[in-house]
């Protein structure tokens, strides 16, 4: 007996997929930290402890952003612990994660429709080359997670669907009800998985003759289950990430746009879904409004894509007897991308290749699903030429996700690629300009960043962070400009504010600085952090009784802080507050012990000595 005869043919949809994923990913294990991981990973530090699991479901999933994906962080978390911050240990985990849905994927389409179709659809998936900026960066485990949270939820419920045993249905219940909430802690998109769950009773319900209204009434709890598992989710989300649909931004071009506007700015774009998809040879790991021009006016190539889909929903539904696949692979299609699409939640960016990952699986399923049908084909001819194509095509396929893998490789070599890819990205420049001030290289990493705010002068949180680095290292000149921009573009961004403030009042231009502090107080209140700058501010303004009261209330706010309690001390001084002045030393040397006493003698004797005010 041969190998392949030990194994149902079910079970080679599932095996052949996971060892053909887990071959084409392989080069991706020698992979360090790059672009997103860096600051998802390497600077998260909520993620380099399993000490305090409340902290990994609460946090925030950049840090400092407001997306929520608590499931992400915990696998983050874990790997870290289990390799001691070792990139190999996550990347080996992406490899086999992308096998396991590989050959999930593979079994989904073998239980859809038949075992051949199986076995292709998780091949397509498992060597389509836009997989690679998933499974080949650490931060691409989110949609892993959460597409296996969606598969595995899929499949559960068809198990029930095909199970009379009460208690076994009530187990897998539970069992998909869990899984989509896996997925939903991996990435928000799972919402969708409802229109999933409902195109799925249709294949499942034709397939045994059962009329969809009948199997609808029949499974109703997996649907309700489903809407109450994501309703808790969102509240959570809501709670955690400040509102249900904050992604983190809104590209400009959707703001305004009702669901409509939105959705005729993405006709061009759904263009490059089915460029990518088909034909994957030009790939980026970023599409810049650069190199991805937004086009809000319905035109010419409006109404080629709508023509297309068009073309294509009438082909699926004209087929649906004999390509069933090709209209179930579609409805998941279109199912799938809707959220990631900017039509019902507008997004920061109009496509990122990530976007592509779960729907591929529809996608997979439809040309399983036509190229199969070949084998109806009276011509012997056209069935060998047609299986040798989508041969060619897989090999091909596998061959340039490979390839592709390796980009991840190191920053520098992503950068070097993404230089090539994408030269006018203005995403690309500002981490490679980070990437280079971290490095240590402040003429590379300026250059940079000079060069990103070029391309996109309108992203105040560029400006921001330039601007600070200025700030940080002394250079306020430089600085005034680009922080002022900042503020101008976004009023709320505190930080801005208050290095704008201070650089002002360094170069001779304090009552600026208190005018710019004064418009953030309005915004922002009486918080701490303004209070200490507007006595620095107020102090060079020749105000040093205005600089005491701010600093006094900041110690209100911070009282064991020893080097607010030496501010004070200067600005009680030159108020003639000596008494004061001391009181503040005292409280300055008490904090500062075992420090080093440096700066609070030196003010000490600066108040003692050489203050007129204080002899």
């Amino acid at each position: 007996m041969n190998d392949s005869a030990r194994f149902s043919p079910t079970t080679l949809a599932v095996l052949i997929p996971a060892a053909v994923a887990v071959l084409v990913a392989l080069p991706s294990i020698g992979n360090g930290f790059v672009y997103d991981d860096n600051w998802v990973i390497e600077g998260h530090e909520v993620v380099h402890s399993l000490s305090a699991p409340g902290e990994l479901l609460r946090a925030p999933y950049w840090p400092g952003g407001v997306i929520w994906r608590p499931v992400a962080l915990m696998g983050y978390a874990l790997q870290w612990a289990i390799g001691d911050g070792s990139p190999l240990v996550f990347h080996g985990a992406s490899i086999l994660m992308y096998g396991v849905l590989s050959g999930l994927v593979g079994l989904l389409a073998a239980r859809l429709f038949d075992d051949r179709i199986g076995v292709f659809a998780g091949v397509l998936f498992a060597v389509h080359p836009v997989h690679a900026e998933v499974v080949a960066n650490v931060v691409g485990q989110a949609e892993l997670l959460a597409a296996i949270g969606y598969v595995v939820a899929l499949l559960a419920a068809m198990a029930r669907s095909r199970n009379e045993n009460v208690v076994l249905r009530a187990g897998l219940l539970i069992a998909a009800c869990s899984a989509l909430a896996f997925g939903l802690g991996g990435k928000e998109h799972v919402v969708t998985i409802p229109g999933a769950l409902l195109v799925v009773w249709w294949i499942s319900g034709r397939n045994r003759s059962v009329p969809f209204h009948v199997q609808a009434r029949r499974e109703w709890p997996v649907l309700a289950g489903f809407v109450a598992v994501i309703g808790v989710y969102l509240i959570f989300r809501a709670e955690l990430a400040v509102s249900v649909t904050n992604a983190g931004g809104v590209a400009a071009v959707f703001e305004q746009r009702s669901a409509l506007g939105r959705g005729i700015v993405m006709l061009p774009v759904s263009l490059i879904w089915l460029r990518v998809l088909f034909v994957p040879i030009w790939l980026s790991a970023d599409y810049s409004i650069q190199h991805l021009v937004p086009q809000p006016n319905f035109g010419g190539v409006h109404a080629a894509a709508v023509l297309l889909w068009t073309a294509i929903a009438v082909l699926a539904w004209r087929f649906r007897h004999s390509m069933p696949a090709l209209l179930a692979g579609c409805l998941l299609f279109a199912v799938m991308i809707s959220v990631v699409s900017s039509v019902v939640v507008p997004l920061e960016i109009l496509f990122a290749e990530r976007f592509l990952f779960l729907p591929s699986l529809g996608w997979a399923i439809a040309v399983a699903g036509v190229v199969l049908s070949v084998r109806e084909h009276p011509v012997p001819r056209v069935r060998q030429v047609a299986w040798a194509g989508a041969g060619a095509v897989a090999i091909l396929f596998g061959v340039r996700a490979a390839e592709r893998a390796t980009v991840w490789r190191s920053n520098d070599v992503f950068f070097e690629n993404l230089s090539k890819d994408a030269p006018l990205s203005y995403r690309g420049h500002w981490a490679a300009g980070v990437d280079a001030f971290q490095r240590g290289d402040s003429v590379l990493g300026e250059r940079e960043m000079r060069t990103a705010i070029q391309l996109n002068p309108h992203r105040a949180d560029l400006l921001e962070q330039l601007g600070r680095i200025y700030a940080a290292s002394g250079r306020h000149e430089p600085a005034i400009p680009l922080l002022a921009r900042a503020v101008e573009l976004d009023s709320t961004l505190l930080q801005s504010s208050l290095a704008l403030a201070v650089s002002l009042a360094r170069t001779g231009r304090p009552l600026e600085g208190l005018d710019v502090l004064d418009q953030a107080s309005e915004i922002h209140g009486e918080v701490p952090g303004l209070l200490l700058v507007q006595g620095e501010v107020f102090k060079r303004a020749g105000q040093p009784r205005d600089a005491l009261d701010a600093l006094r209330r900041m110690i209100q706010h911070q009282p064991t802080v020893w080097r607010i309690r030496l501010m004070a001390a200067e600005a009680a001084a030159l108020a003639g507050l000596c008494e004061e002045a001391y009181t503040h030393l005292d409280a300055a040397r008490a904090g500062a012990r075992g420090t080093g006493l440096t700066d609070v003698e030196a003010v000490s004797s600066w108040v003692a000595n050489g203050n007129a005010l204080c002899k």
